[in-house]
Order: C-alpha cells, then structure tokens, then sequence
C-alpha cells in the first residue's frame, strides 16, 4: 500500500482463528523501503483475568520489546545498508493510557527485577534514542537502560541498573520465540 508492507494480526473477535488472539497480540506495522517502521501493539496486562485492564504496568514486558525493536532494526540495517557501520537506529516509543496503572511485577514474579511503585504520573510516555548500529549487539543493555529507567520514573521508581536491564535482555535472548533465537 503506497509503497510500503502493512501487517495486522487480526484479533480473535474478527474471525480469525489463532491461539492468541487479543490485544496484546494483534500487532500492526508498516514498514517502507527508506527503512522507516512503525508497530502498535496492545498491552499483554490487560488481556488477562488476573485483574481489571488498565490497572497495572508490568516491570519486565516493556523491555522485551524495545530490545527486539533495536534487534530488528539491526537486522534491516544489515539488509538494506550499504555500510551498516554508517548507519543510526532512531527509536522513538510512545506509551499511552498509563493514568490508573501501578508498576508491578505480573509476567514474573519471581524475577530479580522485582520492585513496585506507585501510579502513573503521566497518561503518555515518549522515550527516544539513536543507537549506532554497530554498537548494538554489544551495547544493547546500556542504550535501552535510560528509555526503561525514564519509564519506570513515570511510576516513582529511580535507580534501576543497568545490570536489571540486562538481566531481562538476556533472558529476551534466550527465549526460543525472541528474535534471535
């Protein structure tokens, strides 16, 4: 469409049958040739029965997916590039609906990034870097940490490490479904 690739993973209710089919998991995203990209996704807290949607902001979902953001952004560099070295990843992220959310620890418990905080103290989140490609693979935990640690700010949560950040990162890496596995 006008010359880009559009995707949307449709959810459960317009007919499609996959195994997860809610908000969390119906992606849409463009991308165009210049190496531009955009994603819109749902959040995974509010698609469970655990608590009421729109009530709590997880510690470790936010990190798995501006650490494939990058990943993937690395891995277009290299496609379409000429000299990849040359080349600045521009990430900008926006959250939105955090009014009413608490930062707590759902998706794992048990983990060492376990803390708490307070409400959100803004609706919106707009976090922004540029990453130089060549540095990703050995720096990814050390340019995402400012973005994270900017979020969790939102929630009066000050000081995370960078070692918490790439704690979670490595076991994004590990995981079979990550995208580089």
């Amino acid at each position: 469409m006008n010359g880009v690739i559009e995707c949307w993973l449709k959810p459960a209710d317009a007919g499609v049958d996959r195994p997860f089919g809610d908000a969390a998991h119906c992606d849409f995203w463009r991308a165009a040739p210049t190496g531009r990209a955009v994603i819109m996704r749902g959040y995974q807290e509010d698609v469970q029965d655990t608590f009421a949607p729109r009530t709590i902001f997880d510690t470790t979902l936010p990190t798995w997916p501006l650490g494939e953001a990058v990943l993937h952004a690395e891995a277009l560099a290299e496609q379409l590039a000429e000299d990849k070295d040359k080349v600045n990843v521009r990430l900008r992220v926006v959250y939105t609906g955090l009014s009413g959310r608490v930062l707590r620890a759902w998706a794992s418990p048990m983990t060492d990034l376990f803390m708490e905080g307070g409400a959100a103290r803004s609706d919106e989140a707009v976090l922004e870097t540029v990453v130089p490609v060549k540095e990703i693979p050995s720096n990814l935990a050390t340019d995402l940490h400012p973005l994270i640690a900017s979020l969790f700010e939102r929630f009066g949560v000050t000081g995370l490490s960078v070692e918490r950040a790439e704690a979670e990162l490595e076991k994004m890496l590990g995981n079979r479904t990550s995208v580089r596995s």
